[in-house]
């Protein structure tokens, strides 16, 4: 006699059989008891789970010579020739191969014809996804409306790329993953009935890394049960799965806590010398540290472990050598590990032993919020959340760093998380800095002074009030670095630019930027000021050619290219752009 495989051999022959769908197999019975047999059936769900199984069953059970029948005899023709794939009653169609228009024209044919001695004639299309949209269209009316004697069953994988009119005229049964402890149960009487010898442990891997699917659970048992010769060890099972064992992980742990960068690289490089997946072994650390965090926050966790009684009772004695701070951080790199392994950005030893020295140093890692000053709030106030600012410009004077900046420019003045808490204290003391720079003469406006403003207090701030109008808005910041303070009367403060800016000064002079610069100057000279701007004689003051030396214009810079009289727009582009020159002037 041939051999079959164990996915063939043990495949079940009724609904009691089927292995961890419970739900569809009552929910079928109890339509075939009720006689309320719906026409069409849709069953999807992971590959490997009793799909197809599913569905011969079903057409045993309404052809069955006893039936329709929840229970069928397994002993009659039909049933029978059902087992054997041999009946003429029931046809099982691939759907990828059988997927064009031309194929469902000729099943429209059959279905016209009644059985040869079952009570229907069934249809069971297997991948009925690939399936062309224009061939499922062709099915729609038959599908709607089929004869009495007919009844069709497709299974597939994905269930999303069926048309939704064809979704809506079948009735939906969904295939679960089947838990890990009923494949190995299902395993253990499949060793038991082939008389051989296989270690629990073994059956633990085999049944784990099926993903959930008994028919690749089978496949690998077969396949054991011919390299191990009559006795499947667990080692064997790593071996065949190219996995490690778990005192491996264990041992990793360990070696973590202990900051032992030598033990961890000679682990990496036994396994890798031993032939085993980097990829797999990083996954299943994930495990472990899912676990070990599990182990900390929840209360019987070990009901949603999946691992032996002895490695639960070794994963609690670790559970406290890292904290929940460092597990998370530890859970987000060996995630971010799956990704760059997949995509295979390097290899696979050199990104584990990278990520395994940042894990490393989990205890030296803080979270930003804990190394930023955290203001205070007014009582009755909650603070707000911390937020990164970003690097401003170097100053020209030393200075304190200028608060975050913020988007909106509508607001009078700065937001609660562009400012500190107490944006009073840290006003003065950017003038108290700011005063120690000038000389002893010079004394900087305070809130509530009423003496005039002087022209040294505003250059002493300007840098800082540049910054802040370019964090609002850039580009009423890029037109204000061109202007200069020139004179200042009582709380008026004039800005000069020289005449080629004649652009920018018309764009400042309107309101909303006006009142932006406006409000810098109150919020840096702790007063408020009036902003006036007005157009210099002389030659053009352009700040990005201020560190340039006195004798002569820069190559490619507008002068050098006789373009004094050049549009703004061409001129500002020769001075970002180093080195540029113009080709053409018209």
């Amino acid at each position: 006699m041939d051999y079959v495989i164990y996915a063939r051999k043990f495949r079940p022959q009724n609904f009691d059989e089927v292995v961890g769908q419970e739900i569809v197999a009552t929910t079928l019975k109890n339509a075939i008891r009720q006689k309320r047999i719906p026409q069409s059936f849709l069953f999807f769900g992971p590959r490997g789970v009793g799909k197809t199984s599913v569905a011969r069953i079903l057409a045993k059970a309404l052809n069955c010579a006893q039936g329709p029948t929840e229970d069928p005899c397994g002993k009659c023709v039909s049933c029978t020739e059902i087992a054997r794939s041999s009946s003429l009653d029931v046809m099982e169609i691939d759907g990828a191969s059988n997927r064009g228009i031309e194929d469902i024209r000729s099943l429209r044919e059959t279905v016209k014809f009644k059985p040869a001695h079952g009570n229907f004639k069934i249809f069971i299309i297997d991948e009925v996804h690939m399936v062309t949209v224009e061939a499922f269209n062709a099915l729609l009316k038959t599908l709607e409306e089929p004869p009495p004697h007919v009844k069709f069953i497709f299974a597939t994988t994905e269930s999303h790329k069926i048309p939704i009119t064809i979704l809506s005229r079948c009735q939906r049964f969904n295939f679960r993953r089947i838990p890990t402890p009923e494949i190995v149960k299902k395993l253990e009487e499949i060793v038991q009935a082939e008389k051989i010898q296989a270690e629990k442990n073994a059956l633990f891997w085999i049944a784990k890394n099926s993903d959930g699917g008994l028919r690749d659970a089978e496949s690998l048992l077969d396949q054991l049960a011919s390299f191990s010769d009559g006795k499947i060890k667990e080692e064997d099972a790593l071996f065949l799965l190219g996995l490690a064992s778990e005192e491996h992980y264990f041992s990793a742990v360990d070696l973590l806590a202990s900051k032992d960068a030598k033990g961890l690289f000679t682990l990496v490089a036994q396994l890798y010398d031993g032939g085993k997946d980097l990829a797999l072994f990083s996954k299943e650390l994930l495990e472990i540290f899912r676990h070990l965090l599990l182990l900390q926050c929840a209360e019987k966790a070990e009901e949603f472990i999946e691992m032996s009684e002895g490695a639960v009772l070794k994963l609690k004695d670790r559970k406290n050598l890292f904290s929940r701070g460092e597990l998370l951080l530890a859970l987000s790199l060996l995630g971010n590990l799956q990704a760059q392994l997949r995509r295979n950005l390097a290899p696979h030893k050199l990104l584990v032993e990278t990520v395994l020295l940042k894990l490393l140093h989990l205890d030296g890692l803080k979270a930003l919020e804990t190394s930023l000053p955290r203001p205070s709030a007014p009582s009755g106030v909650q603070a707000p959340a911390v937020r990164v600012p970003p690097s401003p410009p170097a100053p020209v004077r030393s200075a304190p760093p200028l608060p975050p900046p913020v988007q909106s420019s509508n607001s009078p003045k700065p937001p609660a998380e562009a400012r500190p808490a107490d944006p009073e204290r840290v006003r003065r003391s950017m003038v108290e800095t700011a005063e120690t720079s000038l000389p002893a003469s010079v004394n900087p406006g305070t809130p509530g002074n009423s003496g005039a403003l002087s022209l040294n207090q505003v250059e002493a701030v300007w840098p800082k009030m540049l910054d802040y109008v370019k964090g609002k808005r850039m580009s009423i910041g890029m037109f204000l670095s061109e202007a200069q303070p020139v004179e200042t009367s009582g709380d008026m403060l004039t800005l000069g630019l020289a005449a080629e800016f004649q652009f920018h000064k018309e764009t400042l002079d309107k309101g909303p930027n006006r009142k932006l610069v406006e409000e810098a100057a109150e919020f840096f000279l702790g007063r408020k000021v009036g902003i006036e701007f007005v157009v210099t004689e002389g030659p053009p003051a352009v700040r990005s050619r201020q560190a340039l030396p006195e004798t002569g214009p820069a190559p490619g810079s507008a002068e050098s290219a006789g373009g004094g009289d050049l549009p703004e727009i061409i001129m500002k582009a020769l001075d970002i752009f180093d080195s540029a020159k113009i080709v053409r002037k018209d």
